[in-house]
């Protein structure tokens, strides 16, 4: 028992590291930079704009807080989605899959990156909502924040991995990628809450965890405490989901694999 863990943990941190590596290897660090401090920049100021003019007189704070958060996806969903079609692209992907490591830690290794990495990015994305866009941060609960956004990094990773799975069936998971990084603007009530959505289209918004964390972490900028029962009902919601997520996902790599190996799809891209 003991061993496994072990190795399991040595597998983990591993490809951990190597996918830090391996980004910085093909990306520089400049341009890395530029767009960690640019995409947040420009995503809330385009629909600060836009809710100012709809309605000049309500509050922006929902929208800004909510598209801050939203900059969590571009990394935790958009770069997750994509490890295994990265893998694909560059004809590595059977030769890993030969190797007897665990698949599981892995993969899950490999998107831990993401997980720093998109701390970062909402991290500066809080910054320009405070300086730029006049967030107002006087009643901020930070513990509170810093443990939203924490667990909402995690727990979209977790989303992330289970999209990524599809990896090993489909030519390419760039078009699903951007298909539900966009989609998180309409479920996940980054600019409008999810009761404006028709009903039949509510529950998609609660299997996404980026929902709960978005909404707490608009609590904790009110100075909800981590006590408050809504921010512990909707931090529990998020990591229900997400563990469901990364469990489904683990399935389905499974049973994509099994049929890229049998239809010999695993080398297709």
């Amino acid at each position: 028992m003991n061993a496994n863990l072990a190795q399991f943990g040595r597998v983990f941190w591993s490809s951990a590291v190597i996918a830090k590596k391996a980004l910085f290897s093909w990306l520089s660090p400049s341009l890395w930079l530029m767009q960690m401090f640019t995409m947040s920049l420009f995503q809330i100021a385009m629909f600060w704009y836009i809710a100012q003019y709809v309605n000049p007189a309500r509050s922006l704070d929902y929208v800004i807080v909510g598209n801050a958060m939203q900059s969590i996806a571009y990394v935790a969903v958009f770069a997750v989605t994509n490890v295994t079609g990265e893998e694909k692209e560059s004809g590595t992907l059977p030769a890993v899959l030969v190797t007897p490591a665990n698949r599981f830690a892995m993969f899950v290794g490999k998107a831990m990156f993401q997980v720093v990495n998109s701390m970062a990015t909402v991290a500066v994305a809080f910054f320009y909502a405070i300086v730029v866009f006049g967030l107002d941060f006087s009643n901020v609960n930070l513990l509170t924040l810093a443990v939203v956004i924490t667990v909402t990094c995690f727990a979209t990773v977790g989303f992330g991995l289970m999209l990524s799975s599809m990896g090993f069936y489909l030519r390419t998971t760039m078009v699903l990628a951007n298909i539900f990084l966009f989609m998180g603007l309409l479920f996940c009530g980054v600019n409008f809450p999810v009761s404006d959505l028709p009903e039949f289209l509510q529950p998609i918004s609660y299997a996404i965890p980026m929902t709960y964390g978005t909404d707490a972490a608009r609590l904790a900028v009110e100075g909800a405490s981590l006590a408050d029962p809504a921010i512990i009902g909707l931090l529990s919601s998020e990591l229900l989901v997400a563990v469901v997520a990364i469990l489904i996902g683990y399935a389905m790599m499974l049973t994509f694999e099994r049929l890229a190996r049998g239809k010999g799809t695993l080398d297709m891209f």
